[in-house]
């Protein structure tokens, strides 16, 4: 691909230890990546703009559509795909955090609906510890040959393919999900 093509060109033998042959930051994946956080920056905009709550709101709501729908149009010829983190792939999500976040506002500021939010923010109190901790027991996990094990044993006999999948994922994430809220039961908070 066109990604490969270029890092192959600038970057030579140096690219990612795993695969050789291609790298996931590698020059093209790079703007896209950087348009992702200008994104967000464009977002924090948005929401400090001297307009009513409600108009910053639909603001960011449209945004976030618009960029569905450009990330949509892109995804024609150029896939989306968050390994080589491709153009479509920054609209598309880009977008759809724009309207996550609209909706989250509207539910969580306006409506003052914060009882379901409780879960995420124990997550948000050490989102670091957490992503490390899920980081390590993934690769914990792979490297002893367990999570093919624990998907084929207990997961792959009770739904399709892509539902044991996302079941094995959604346990993942409780599990982990888990260890943050022990962090925040003994009041343990690391900060950066």
């Amino acid at each position: 691909n066109f990604a490969h093509y270029i890092d192959s060109i600038v970057l030579g033998a140096h690219n990612y230890a795993h695969t050789k042959t291609w790298d996931p930051e590698g020059i093209v994946s790079t703007l896209p990546s950087l348009a992702t956080a200008l994104l967000g920056i464009m977002a924090g905009h948005i929401l400090r703009l001297r307009k009513d709550f409600a108009e910053r709101t639909v603001w960011l709501f449209a945004a976030g559509n618009l960029l569905i729908a450009a990330g949509l149009v892109c995804h024609t010829w150029l896939p989306i795909n968050k390994k080589l983190w491709t153009s479509s792939f920054a609209l598309f999500m880009g977008g759809l955090d724009f309207v996550i976040f609209a909706l989250s506002l509207w539910f969580v500021d306006h409506l003052g609906a914060r009882r379901w939010t409780r879960p995420f923010t124990i997550l948000g109190m050490n989102a670091i510890a957490v992503y490390m901790a899920a980081e390590l027991f993934a690769s914990t996990l792979d490297a002893l040959g367990w999570q093919k094990q624990i998907f084929a044993s207990v997961f792959a006999p009770i739904a399709s393919p892509n539902n044991a999948s996302l079941l094995y994922a959604l346990s993942f994430t409780l599990l982990i999900s888990g260890f943050a809220w022990v962090l925040h039961r003994r009041g343990w908070h690391l900060k950066v």
